[in-house]
């Protein structure tokens, strides 16, 4: 009894510290618009291709962009935590996305909450191709959650994905469209479980669908 209670404690502590806000950056921006560029333009330089036990897709870089060959059923990326900081606690991420072929999300943008001490997940284009919204809200996924929005995507259109993460309060943008507006300070932030828990604590990934990235940024949020 006493090693399953010992077992349970590491596993809450190894999850607790893979989004933990610890791992914010505490340097002092002095320009708000100062981003953290994450993507080189040349290499997966401090990113880790997640396999998905066996059945993820290919991922390249070709022509300056990130390539996600259609998975069985998920893609994906998740960053080098060792190399890894926030910009700060409040703070903004800025992706270029195109889906290319499929018919499910073409991306999925899995970053910290530092208030809540937890991961959760923007998704765009799941559940046949047009749910957008955050995985988990109240252990609710965003095809059950407030943030549930139904969009059109079309291929080989680049959109720009901007998450604004404050405190008490997670936004997102598809373009110069909000589509999620959620109050946080009362309610749960956990990621959906299944495979793309591997995403965390900042990764990307597509389902059953092949998508082409050209920028990933962060920023601190003054």
């Amino acid at each position: 009894m006493l090693k399953a209670k010992a077992l349970i404690s590491a596993v809450i502590i190894l999850y607790s510290f893979s989004c933990s806000s610890k791992n914010v950056n505490s340097k002092k921006e002095t320009n708000s618009k100062s981003y953290i560029q994450l993507f080189d333009g040349n290499s997966l330089s401090g990113w880790k291709v997640l396999n998905f036990d066996g059945a993820g897709g290919q991922v390249n870089v070709e022509n300056n962009l990130i390539n996600f060959g259609r998975g069985e059923p998920f893609t994906g990326i998740v960053v080098d935590k060792e190399n890894f900081d926030l910009p700060g606690e409040e703070y903004e991420i800025n992706v270029e996305v195109r889906k290319t072929e499929g018919r499910d999300f073409f991306c999925a943008i899995t970053f910290p909450v530092p208030e809540k001490n937890a991961c959760c997940t923007f998704v765009a284009g799941a559940w046949g191709g047009q749910v957008t919204g955050l995985s988990n809200i109240d252990y609710l996924d965003a095809n059950r959650n407030s943030t549930r929005r139904t969009l059109r995507y079309e291929n080989d259109k680049w959109y720009n994905i901007r998450i604004e993460i404050s405190y008490g309060r997670i936004r997102c943008w598809i373009d110069d469209r909000i589509v999620v507006n959620s109050l946080i300070s009362n309610k749960t932030i956990s990621m959906r479980p299944g495979a793309i828990e591997q995403c965390q604590p900042f990764g990307m990934a597509s389902y059953e669908t092949s998508s082409d990235f050209r920028s990933i940024r962060l920023s601190k949020i003054n």
